[in-house]
């Protein structure tokens, strides 16, 4: 069922997200961040973002345009009938932007008509974003050794702070968790692993990221582990990885 496949993809796709999401919500206890933003609040320099009230930025790097228009059945299960499942979307400017789902990569500060299947939510990236995702995952610590993907979408420079802890408790509260610093070099092609600060019970002392760095008509990532990056061992230490 069509329905049901969509929820089960959206699901999944949670489930890679959670240290992108993890550390969101880390940064909003330690550093008073906030998770879902105004577009306004990031891109303050370009006016067209002021008035957009139907789309905003999960964390730095995701540009998420919700359907608020039924494309499917409307009230009483009723079939809505040629449906455009497609939506306007405006890119900010001062970045370039590209298609989670589809892997193409946009000018910002333009108006395009999205995709908005009931398989794919219009969803767009940031250049210069790092993404950690985990392995697919059936409940939140099924894998607490797996392999992590940092997802490297390029066009400019960027970082980003992996935010980690127990997961369960309130030892947080006491400091009882680390932060790594993730910063991407585009003019290089380098990714900068720093060193971890912090720690935590039960911490993985040594884990193992795979690297991605995504390119035009890469497929989206939700629909299982990357093989196609590079795969280093961080032990806590810096590390600069040649892309």
């Amino acid at each position: 069922d069509p329905l049901y496949d969509a929820l089960v993809k959206f699901l999944h796709l949670r489930y890679r997200l959670l240290p992108y999401i993890y550390s969101l919500a880390g940064w909003t206890t330690q550093r008073a961040y906030t998770m879902l933003r105004l577009l306004a609040f990031d891109f303050r320099d370009d006016a067209a973002t002021y008035d957009i009230r139907d789309q905003f930025m999960l964390g730095p790097a995701l540009l998420v345009c919700p359907v608020t228009q039924p494309m499917h059945y409307t009230a009483g299960s009723q079939p809505v009938v040629d449906a455009d499942e497609s939506r306007s979307v405006y890119l900010p400017a001062g970045c370039d932007w590209w298609d989670f789902w589809s892997g193409e990569r946009l000018a910002g500060g333009q108006v395009i008509r999205a995709a908005a299947g009931i398989m794919a939510i219009p969803l767009f990236v940031r250049a210069g974003s790092i993404v950690p995702v985990a392995e697919p995952l059936q409940y939140v610590d099924e894998k607490p050794d797996g392999v992590m993907e940092l997802h490297v979408y390029p066009g400019r420079d960027g970082t980003f702070l992996l935010y980690e802890d127990a997961g369960d408790g309130y030892d947080y509260e006491q400091g009882a968790f680390s932060t790594t610093e993730l910063k991407w070099y585009d003019a290089t092609q380098q990714l900068e692993i720093g060193e971890r600060t912090g720690s935590y019970p039960g911490m993985q002392e040594q884990r193992t990221f795979r690297v991605v760095i995504h390119d035009a008509g890469q497929t989206e990532l939700s629909q299982g582990t990357d093989r196609s990056g590079t795969t280093v061992t961080y032990q806590g230490r810096r590390l600069v990885i040649d892309l």
